[in-house]
């Protein structure tokens, strides 16, 4: 049962890193005049992934993580809206999306971090949890937003802090993933 979920994991893990490489290196080399045109399309993958899931809980048996899988999709829906309707104030939308985003990676990096790098038995998965919450304090500075006054640093700011999410994830999959003792 315990190798199943590590598996889950780092399969999990993988796409996390590479989804979050690619946005943030999009975010780093995207021209300020794109950055509208960006900021919508993350929009409308936002509310085309929430619908998907929404079908998905709709045929699906309805067990406990498919209404949790169906409550993020409406959380994806909305932010999505309010992306596209807020397009003119897109700094408090996407310091808030994306902070929270840091905030619930990083919590759920400490998370398995406790749950299973510690069991993983490797040497040093006390600095998993020092890096997961380092993104904890990033959604946070992205959340209140303290330093970028245009959406071009903004986005700066955000693909670096993406890249280093990416990083994050790579870390938790090495330190989760259990080795053999010999």
């Amino acid at each position: 049962m315990i190798f199943q979920t590590v598996e889950n994991l780092k399969r999990q893990s993988i796409m996390l890193s590479i989804v979050l490489m690619a946005v943030g290196i999009v975010m780093i080399i995207c021209p300020e005049r794109y950055e509208l045109t960006l900021t919508s399309v993350l929009g409308y993958i936002l509310i085309i992934t929430g619908s998907v899931w929404v079908l998905e809980f709709i045929a699906s048996n309805k067990s406990l993580i498919r209404y949790i899988y169906f409550t993020v999709a409406l959380i994806m829906e909305i932010a999505g809206l309010c992306i596209l309707f807020y397009r003119h104030d897109i700094l408090i939308v996407l310091g808030l999306l994306f902070g929270i985003f840091l905030i619930l990676d990083g919590a759920y990096g400490i998370f398995n971090a406790m749950t299973y790098a510690k069991r993983s038995e490797r040497k040093g998965w006390e600095v998993l949890i020092v890096l997961c919450a380092l993104l904890v304090v990033f959604g946070i500075i992205l959340i209140f937003n303290p330093w970028w006054e245009t959406t071009h640093k903004l986005f700066l700011a955000i693909g670096i802090m993406l890249l280093v999410s990416a990083a994050v994830d790579g870390m938790k999959l090495i330190w989760i993933w259990p080795h053999r003792a010999e």
